[in-house]
């Protein structure tokens, strides 16, 4: 009777884990959120802005189609999707006034996020618990943004990111959403 006990609770053991191990995402999702500042000046004003940035890292697991009816097959490492959604905070109420949400595809590790300015999107880079923001990269507010419109990002090394602004809403009432 000891030996059938000791079998189902083994069975029951392994059965738990890799039933456990079967629910694990078979694509490499990844989601954070991390706050932020930095610093602008406006009409001579020093203005410190928070901001909450959402990022979440979707890549498809690929495998190389030579290796298709093979047991051990060779993973592909394709190009990371990435979405961000970007809430600043302009002001010293808990509420946020703006959110941008962006998306694009890259195979760089440089990370880097759109913040606004008075009149454009300007793009910033992290630096530790700031944003350090890159005065040459701007986008006008004035411009039509739509999801269909591309715009490009060079890297330091000379890598280009293209990524699309899919939505910019400002919170408050007296402003329309764009």
């Amino acid at each position: 009777m000891k030996i059938y006990k000791t079998i189902a609770i083994s069975m029951a053991l392994l059965t738990g884990t890799t039933t456990f191990a079967q629910d694990a995402t078979q694509a490499g999702v990844s989601k954070e959120s991390t706050k932020k500042t930095y610093k602008l000046y406006q009409n001579g004003e020093l203005i410190k802005n928070s901001v909450l940035i959402e990022t979440t890292r979707n890549q498809a697991v690929m495998l190389e189609k030579e290796d298709k009816d093979n047991v051990n097959q060779d993973r592909v490492i394709p190009p990371t999707v990435v979405v961000k959604t970007v809430k600043i905070d302009n002001d010293a109420d808990n509420q946020y006034d703006e959110v941008v949400k962006f998306s694009y595809t890259t195979n760089a590790k440089t990370d880097f996020t759109l913040v606004s300015g008075r009149d454009n999107l300007m793009v910033a880079v992290e630096d530790g618990e700031n944003l350090s923001i890159l005065e040459n990269r701007t986008i006008n507010l004035d411009d039509e943004m739509n999801p269909e419109k591309a715009y490009v990002f060079t890297l330091d090394d000379g890598n280009e990111i293209e990524f699309k602004v899919e939505s910019f809403n400002k919170m408050d009432s007296s402003s329309e959403s764009k």
